[in-house]
């Protein structure tokens, strides 16, 4: 359980960047969520507010490290949101680029620490799930996007209570080579793939040993489906202190260049 303490110490961030102020309520019914993801060619930003996403993103592709911040302070600024009136922090922890997914991170630990707010961490791969149960009607949702080497990111989530729930574990490695243990080749309502690592579908429904009812070989996710599942969590009490928050490599050994 994740405990909210008062009063917080302010710690500006960005150099005068960011609003603070003590907090009055926890409002938890509608909660207004940050969403951070620095894992996707642009940096993008979302404010989920009272069920509705504003957004802002960055203009040039590989500049998280640079946009991030005043992204988040424009965001904020131009809704007149202080950053204690945050209920929890949303951010991609990948799979993605692994500097992107390390930038995005680590922001969302600072600004948690500074004013104890909690994050809430979320598998790109699982976003794509979600976006893809809101469009297909299938039994799993088998996600893809493409790695370094040739390789692909891999994961099936099950669509339950507006949520999706990981089905044996995130995988990498080639196409050919991908499978998941138990999964039965039939199913009632169909197997939903999506993702840019469907490009190889045909060495993928061979390695797994099904076809797919459904497939999108693009990553048609948008922030609106990363806030929409993060709130989902966040009212599950699916939150985390900043130092808990971890990167999803996926990979166990990673080479950091």
């Amino acid at each position: 359980v994740y405990t909210r303490h008062f009063p917080r110490i302010p710690l500006d961030l960005a150099q005068g960047g960011f609003f603070f102020k003590q907090s009055q309520n926890y409002k938890a019914a509608m909660p207004t969520l940050l969403a951070i993801d620095t894992c996707s060619a642009k940096c993008k930003v979302a404010l989920w507010k009272e069920g509705s996403v504003l957004l802002r993103e960055g203009r040039e592709s590989q500049k998280a490290a640079q946009n991030v911040l005043p992204l988040i302070d424009d965001l904020l600024r131009g809704e007149s949101v202080l950053l204690d009136q945050l209920d929890a922090l949303a951010v991609v922890t990948g799979p993605g680029s692994f500097t992107g997914v390390r930038i995005g991170i680590a922001t969302a630990q600072g600004l948690s620490l500074s004013s104890s707010i909690p994050v809430v961490p979320i598998s790109s791969l699982a976003i794509l799930a979600n976006a893809a149960s809101r469009n297909f009607d299938g039994d799993l949702y088998l996600t893809c996007i493409k790695a370094r080497d040739n390789e692909v990111y891999f994961a099936a989530y099950q669509h339950i209570d507006d949520d999706v729930k990981l089905v044996g574990r995130e995988l990498v490695n080639n196409p050919e080579a991908i499978t998941l243990e138990g999964l039965v080749k039939e199913s009632a309502r169909g197997y939903i793939g999506i993702g840019d690592g469907w490009v190889y579908r045909e060495k993928l429904e061979k390695s797994l040993g099904l076809k797919l009812a459904n497939c999108t070989n693009n990553n048609a996710a948008s922030m609106e489906d990363f806030c929409r599942l993060a709130a989902v969590r966040f009212l599950k009490g699916d939150v985390f202190k900043e130092e808990n928050v971890l990167p999803n490599y996926v990979k166990e050994h990673m080479i950091y260049s």
